[in-house]
């Protein structure tokens, strides 16, 4: 998916969070926001991926050179930060059967493979609640690498995960998501974004 960012702002009781972005997306891209802590980073990822409305300016989104509908990007969009929450009482079958019926898995993935990417074999059926926060933020791993979405914007997604995590999560964009556009908002690009090819800054 590419998307095309035109003098975007977001503005909160009159305070400007950010103001006059412009930015070109082409697919495929892997590109870092990066901004120390207040610069505006997760106030624009959840812009750019509809969870939130701009004050100002304009998202366009094309994917496969149609251009695609506001009211129907969220299928195409899919979000990770730490303020996206988990249904905890569920199991972690449950969760995955649940999400799968408002944005569905790549169809080549089937739930058991997903547990086991994940390294979840014998979780299956523990609640998330009882997980600790390393594995719940491999939980929200999973949905954003695998569901079927071609605009992937991962804020913070190292945030709660040990050494062997984020080697986890670097193998999961090699190895699964090089087809995905993604935007990494962080401030720790060393360790997040490696990848990325174009760097973004919050800075004012």
């Amino acid at each position: 998916m590419e998307l095309k960012v035109s003098r975007l702002g977001k503005k909160y009781e009159g305070n400007w969070i950010f103001r006059n972005i412009d930015l070109s997306v082409p697919a495929g891209a892997k590109v870092l926001i990066e901004g120390r802590n207040g610069s505006g980073k997760s106030t624009f990822a959840k812009t750019i991926s509809g969870l939130i409305l701009p004050s100002e300016g304009q998202i366009t989104y094309t994917h496969q050179g149609v251009q695609v509908p506001d009211s129907t990007a969220y299928k195409d969009i899919q979000l990770m930060g730490p303020y996206i929450d988990l249904v905890e009482d569920f199991t972690l079958t449950e969760f995955l059967n649940f999400h799968s019926h408002f944005k569905p898995f790549v169809p080549e993935m089937s739930l058991a493979e997903l547990i086991a990417i994940g390294a979840f074999e014998g979780q299956e059926e523990k609640y998330l609640r009882h997980f600790s926060s390393g594995m719940k933020q491999r939980v929200k791993l999973l949905l954003a690498m695998f569901s079927h979405s071609a605009l992937l914007v991962l804020d913070e997604p190292t945030a709660n995960l040990d050494a062997w995590g984020i080697n986890w999560y670097l193998r999961l964009v090699n190895d699964y998501a090089q087809s995905k556009t993604i935007l990494v908002c962080s401030n720790n690009a060393s360790q997040e974004a490696a990848f990325c090819t174009q760097r973004i800054s919050m800075e004012v």
